[in-house]
Parts: structure tokens; C-alpha cells; sequence
């Protein structure tokens, strides 16, 4: 059946046609787009790392899951222990795994953000190690490090994509970003 027999209603049969193929070719368009093999070979790294057992004593006080650093819950957010001994050895080899992640993160593109965030959570990884700070206090720390790092890398690739504030064309003038 062909768009010029179906009478008055040929533009809702295109339209409906549009719309079937449609989440058709977005899966089509986003397996050609894939992610990059740096940023797999990170992602698995970091599983690696994080899956090590030696980090068990401290699963119950740190999320290590994917995300799991801006998802954490009130209980990770609001845990007043310290660590004990056992906990600071699993510390120390947390620390080990945060570099092996952040090293495979380098790797996938380097940027000021991922390295700001990196020394924030390395500092506040000290301060728990060293009994000055609670599991909670790391938490929040890592949490904040984790999102502002995301915010300042999403603003960069928008500003880098030519949108501004608010999705506006971004124009440079005198080579400085305005936007319009």
C-alpha cells in the first residue's frame, strides 16, 4: 500500500510510518557511535580493582559499586566509625585500587577535572586513613569530588559542542566565548 492511495490520510500514515522506524534507527545510531575502547578498558579496570577482596573488610563503609560514589545513602553519608586496623589495611589497598582506576582513567583522556577530583579524593582517603575523619565524612567528600568533576567535564564538552548556557549557540569574539 503505497502513500498515494491511502487518500486524506496519507501525512498521519508517513507520520506513523516515521515513528515505527524511528527507535529503529536510534539503536542503529547509538551501536555506530559506541564508546571508545580507552574508556572500556577503564570501566573494566576499575571492576577489577574494586572487586578485589581484600577491600571487604570496608565494603560496609565505602560504596565501590559503579556510580556508587554519587548514589551513596544516608548510611554511607552519615557513618560516624573510623576505621579500625583491619579497616586501614583495606584502606591501603583501596588506595591501590583508586590508583589503578584513576591511572586507567589518564589512559582513556586526561583532563584538570579528573585530576582535581583524583587529589580531593586521595585527601580525604588520608584524613580517613589517619582516623581524622569518619567514613562518613569520606563519603561526602568522594560524593562531591565525583559530581563536580561530572558537572565541570559535562559543561566543558557542552562549551566544546558550541552551546552555552542554556543550550544557546556559543560564539567566540576577540577569543572569548560569548554567549549570545
Amino acid at each position: 500500500m503505497g502513500l498515494r492511495n491511502s487518500g486524506p490520510n496519507w501525512a498521519f500514515t508517513l507520520l506513523m510510518r516515521i515513528l515505527t522506524a524511528l527507535p529503529i534507527l536510534l539503536v542503529l545510531g547509538a551501536c555506530g557511535l559506541g564508546e571508545k575502547p580507552e574508556a572500556q578498558a577503564a570501566r573494566n579496570v576499575c571492576a577489577i580493582a574494586y572487586g578485589d577482596p581484600a577491600l571487604n573488610p570496608i565494603r560496609g563503609h565505602i560504596p565501590l559499586d559503579d556510580d556508587a560514589a554519587a548514589k551513596a545513602s544516608m548510611d554511607y553519608l552519615t557513618n560516624t566509625a573510623r576505621p579500625n586496623q583491619a579497616e586501614r589495611a583495606a584502606l591501603q589497598q583501596l588506595d591501590a585500587a583508586n590508583r589503578r582506576c584513576w591511572d586507567a582513567w589518564d589512559k582513556a583522556g586526561v583532563s584538570p577535572h579528573i585530576q582535581a577530583a583524583r587529589a580531593k579524593v586521595s585527601a580525604a582517603l588520608g584524613e580517613l586513613y589517619n582516623g581524622k575523619a569518619t567514613y562518613g565524612d569520606f563519603n561526602r567528600a568522594r560524593a562531591t569530588a565525583i559530581s563536580e568533576m561530572r558537572s565541570a567535564i559535562a559543561q566543558s564538552n557542552e562549551l566544546r559542542n558550541g552551546y552555552g548556557y542554556g543550550g544557546s549557540p556559543f560564539t567566540i569574539g576577540l577569543g572569548v566565548g560569548f554567549i549570545r
